[in-house]
This record gives C-alpha cells, structure tokens and sequence, in this order.
C-alpha cells in the first residue's frame, strides 16, 4: 500500500511545481511590463509583458504571430491556456507574460490571456 500513496504524492507535486506562477513582486524597484510588441523586439530576457493586439496567425508548435499598432512578434502560449476560448485574427486579447530570449530570436512566453472581443 506504501507505494500507490508514493506515487500519487509525486504525481500532485509534479503536477504543482508545473503550475506557473502568477504572482510577482510589485512594489518599487519592480520592473514595468513593456507594453508594445516593437519595445518587446528590444527587450532584455525575462522582461515583463502585457500586450494588446491580435493573434493574427498560428505558426504551430504553440506559436502564434501577435501583432499590435507597434509590430508583430512571436508568443508561445501554452495549449492548457486557451480552455476553450476561440480567437480569430480580428478577436482583441491580452497577452501577459515575459520576454524569451532565444538563440534564434525574441520570443514571448504568455502566462495569461484575456479575451477583450471582436473588434467590429
């Protein structure tokens, strides 16, 4: 009987240390979430983000093209993420996470999204 309680105690520790974490330090000397995608192309790793935009094309493998009045960039959200939320590319979201900074370029992992609507 020992071993089952072994096993689901590591599967839900498993489970929580994968959870990602969504509270941060806030007060002064915190750094301020950029909020375009052009200022996010300049980002330093693991720089914050909350961008307003539309995710205008699914480039796979979790990856999305953003695009806001600024520019566009890639964003890696996580399939968990949408729970059944619909976007099309004239569906407004933001998009909150942090700056990942790659050997082929600046990518944004999200954390969050929020679902704004239909731009009409």
């Amino acid at each position: 009987m020992a071993m089952p309680k072994k096993l689901t105690g590591t599967l839900i520790l498993s489970c929580v240390l994968t959870l990602p974490a969504f509270a941060a330090y806030n007060g002064p000397g915190a750094q301020k979430p950029v909020n375009s995608a052009a200022d996010a192309l300049k980002a330093k790793d693991d720089t914050p983000v909350e961008l307003t935009g539309h995710l205008i094309k699914s480039l796979g493998d979790e990856k999305y093209l953003f695009r806001d009045g600024s520019s566009e960039v890639e964003v890696e959200i996580d399939n968990a993420l949408w729970r059944d939320i619909e976007v099309n590319s004239n569906t407004s979201v933001t998009l909150r996470g942090e700056i990942d900074d790659e050997w082929h370029g600046i990518e944004i992992e999200i954390d969050e999204m929020e679902l704004l609507g239909d731009k009409g």
